[in-house]
């Protein structure tokens, strides 16, 4: 979900912008690259919130990058194996999204020429293609020299693995229906072999930032805001019991990031989707 005209409140500003902007300059040292992780689940706005301190970085000569997980995604093609391979998995059943759907590889050569202050490359996926299913292009974003800031933002940014078990009991907590989606733990076990072999990634980063809602139901309630936008913008879009099921998917594994996952800075947002807080 998008801000107004990307703005944030002076408030906002004051209370969780200008210190994040702060703790992130304090950790630039010459000659070596600071990787920024953000992470958040749907709608919380980790797309326009890496942005706005991409473009208040570059205001001040910095030299910035900003990407997502979602720019890795796998081909069209590698991601319908995935979903005929675990054809019963509902997890699999959504175009993308889940542990399983990237190119890890790809992404952690990526990070490491990053970090090496070598050229990289960012792909670029069309989410449009194939009845929105999405796909990579073959053209890339071509990036010289070594950069003072990456911002690498995603829901599932740090995701930290954890037994089925330990997911049964965040879901009871927090009030998430992964009983119903998937009462024997078998699909999401197949999710948590995944996980592991994200972890290698998260070494790179320098500052972990976690965006969090007051409640899991804002999750459906920005998705559906959002969808509605789309709607009057392309003329498709979601229906409610759509979004429901399309974040009711997503859930159990965004609160495994949540209470798991150590974050170095925790914004908190409110119903109104505004910044509140930052913990530390």
């Amino acid at each position: 979900m998008q801000k107004k005209e990307n703005i944030y409140s002076e408030k906002e500003r004051k209370l969780v912008i200008n210190p994040i902007l702060n703790k992130i300059k304090s950790l630039r040292k010459n000659n070596q690259t600071v990787v920024i992780g953000l992470q958040g689940g749907q709608g919380t706005g980790k797309s326009t919130l890496s942005s706005f301190l991409k473009d208040e970085l570059k205001k001040e000569g910095y030299k910035v990058q900003a990407f997502s997980i979602d720019d890795f995604y796998k081909t069209n093609a590698e991601r319908q194996k995935l979903r005929k391979k675990y054809k019963n998995n509902p997890f699999y059943q959504i175009s993308r999204g889940l542990p399983g759907t990237h190119r890890i590889d790809f992404l952690l050569k990526t990070l490491k020429l990053i970090k090496a202050g070598k050229d990289f490359e960012i792909p670029i996926f069309d989410k449009s293609l194939h009845n929105a299913q999405g796909d990579v292009l073959k053209k890339t974003i071509k990036v010289k020299g070594r950069q003072d800031f990456i911002f690498f933002e995603g829901w599932c940014v740090g995701i930290t693995s954890a037994s089925a078990l330990e997911l049964k009991k965040i879901c009871e907590k927090n009030k998430i229906g992964l009983n119903k989606i998937d009462p024997t733990l078998k699909h999401s076990k197949v999710i948590l072999a995944f996980v592991k072999k994200y972890e290698p990634l998260w070494q790179y980063m320098d500052l972990m930032i976690m965006m969090k809602p007051s409640s899991a139901d804002l999750h459906k309630k920005w998705r559906f805001q959002a969808e509605k936008e789309l709607k009057k913008k392309k003329g498709k879009g979601m229906d409610e019991k759509g979004v429901n099921h399309f974040v009711d998917i997503f859930l159990p594994f965004t609160y495994l990031c949540y209470e798991k996952m150590k974050a170095d800075l925790t914004i908190l947002i409110d119903k109104k989707h505004d910044f509140y807080r930052l913990l530390p």
